[in-house]
């Protein structure tokens, strides 16, 4: 499962709140976004003068400095730039985005450093996306134990991931991984059921349903992978079909229009998804969240978004109907092994009378 660089989730309100931001520190933005680190490097450094923005501003400005120098791999210089950074979430982002870069080019003592800096940092904002970005650290640091085989360090850091998170699914179904390594398939098997209550769009939430397929079939329990692969095509095509009908609803009625309509007379999107698990019982919420998380950018034009968020949407589709495929050959998988088994049985006294 890969891990993806984190996105400024504040874009999301972009929707319902005009930004206040300057156009410079927007065409930087974007600038990044489309891999041109040069563009951004020249808006940055000739057109916002520090002192001529607000201290928000600046933190941006500065982490967008630090975003330029870590696509130029110039990873020191990164690193000055969010130490100017006053607020710690803004700084937290950036160590992050730093570690992942630490991580595709196999610098782990970096990537471990780096992430311990995202916890300290963001620990310390005192707000629910502090906490989140402190669970997205554990998670990293999961993936990284899991990948070096140190279960038990694996298993150590993905308990501490907030059940309140967004992210709780993909780190149950990763501590599932690691208590399994650990020889606790039982207790695996527990962690995995845990998540399905969570949305199909979350990550780690479908990857779990057929991990517990995995794990009855480890544990000898053919009858409950059956019955647990049964379930997970009803449910695979019940999420498909689904899927298929908030594309509908996005084509006749737009995604902006659609949100709205979720949030039902709320004005503050934030405190919204802060509310009694809003973001669970909202699938559209859900999915939207992903598009975020994945890149997608909410403030652009309306049409722009439909259509972005339309092929997300396409990709997630095929990804389903690949666990769909994969659920069908576990299936066949139980199949066989219940009919190998009963061709092994002896022959009981009288069975052939």
């Amino acid at each position: 499962m890969a891990i993806r660089l984190i996105t400024v989730f504040v874009l999301f309100c972009a929707l319902f709140v005009p930004s206040a931001l300057a156009s410079s520190l927007d065409r930087a933005r974007e600038a990044l976004d489309q891999d041109t680190p040069e563009r951004a490097e020249s808006i940055l450094s000739e057109n916002i003068p520090p002192d001529s923005v607000s201290d928000e501003e600046r933190d941006e400005l500065f982490f967008l400095l630090a975003e330029t120098a870590r696509h130029y791999e110039h990873f020191s210089e990164a690193g000055n730039q969010l130490n100017r950074i006053s607020d710690p979430f803004w700084g937290g982002m950036g160590y992050y985005n730093l570690a992942m870069a630490y991580l595709e080019r196999e610098s782990l003592s970096r990537t471990r450093v780096a992430l311990r800096v995202v916890r300290s940092l963001a620990g310390g904002d005192g707000s629910l996306r502090g906490a989140d970005l402190v669970s997205r650290a554990h998670i990293a640091e999961g993936l990284l134990a899991l990948r070096e085989d140190d279960s038990p360090r694996a298993e150590q850091v993905l308990s501490r991931v907030r059940t309140d998170s967004t992210l709780v699914s993909e780190g149950l179904y990763l501590l599932g991984i690691a208590r399994a390594r650990n020889g606790s398939l039982h207790r695996a098997l527990q962690t995995w059921q845990r998540v399905e209550r969570f949305p199909v769009a979350w990550p780690g939430v479908v990857e779990a349903r057929l991990a517990r397929v995995w794990g009855y079939i480890e544990s000898g329990h053919h009858g409950e992978a059956l019955t647990t692969a049964e379930r997970n095509r009803a449910y695979l095509e019940r999420s498909i079909e689904r899927l298929d009908g908030l594309r509908e609803q996005v084509r006749e009625h737009g995604l902006a229009r659609l949100i709205r309509s979720e949030l039902q007379g709320d004005q503050d999107l934030v405190e919204f998804l802060r509310g009694s698990r809003n973001h669970t019982r909202s699938p559209l919420i859900a999915w939207v969240l992903e598009y975020v998380a994945d890149g997608g950018d909410p403030s652009v034009e309306p049409a722009k978004l439909d259509s972005g968020f339309l092929g997300f949407l396409a990709d997630e589709r095929e990804r389903l109907a690949g666990f769909r495929d994969r659920n069908l050959r576990q299936q066949a998988l139980v199949y066989e092994q219940v009919a190998l088994r009963q061709t092994e049985r002896p022959v009981q006294r009288g069975g052939w009378e």
